[in-house]
């Protein structure tokens, strides 16, 4: 609901007198916190899908990577979840660079989680989701490491925002 039609579903019930029960006040005040305006910078996107992606990955970790759970860990923080290995044919663009970028720094020794802005096709300005991707590393019998996959998080920016204010 838009905020003008809550004030005046707000409006014709007190002007009739008539009281709200207590399900009904819940909904009307969630409906008001999804309308309220949030103003975050980018950055502090970033940062809150950084945050939110841990979250996801450390439960992806605590069940134990567990594919038949994707979609159950999917749906509860409304995620996206994909686990890309080096050369899969199904990767996306972005997808290939970051494994790319991850394969070239086992070498420096720099692997870290990333946050990466999803641009929209259609305006490369604007953006609407971004990628949290963790990579996953095994030790080779030489000492050296090997790049086994990347798990990817598509975050939704409007999910982020409203997590964000809701912590607010």
């Amino acid at each position: 609901m838009k905020r003008t039609e809550m004030f005046f579903l707000l409006l014709l019930l007190t002007a009739c007198g008539g009281s709200l029960s207590d399900e009904q006040r819940k909904k009307m005040k969630e409906g008001m916190e999804q309308n309220k305006i949030v103003q975050m910078t980018d950055s502090e996107i970033n940062m809150a899908a950084l945050e939110q992606g841990r979250v996801v990955f450390d439960i992806l970790e605590k069940n134990r990577f567990d594919v038949t759970k994707l979609d159950s860990i999917s749906n509860r923080y409304r995620v996206k979840i994909k686990w890309m290995v080096p050369g899969a044919p199904d990767a996306g663009d972005i997808e290939q660079q970051l494994i790319e970028a991850y394969v070239s720094g086992i070498a420096t020794g720099s692997l870290q989680d990333n946050v990466q802005r999803i641009h929209k096709p259609n305006d490369p300005t604007q953006y609407d989701s971004l990628l949290y991707s963790r990579p996953v590393v095994e030790p080779m019998p030489d000492g050296a490491e090997n790049l086994k996959g990347v798990w990817n998080i598509y975050l939704s920016k409007k999910q982020i925002v409203l997590s964000a204010a809701a912590k607010k």
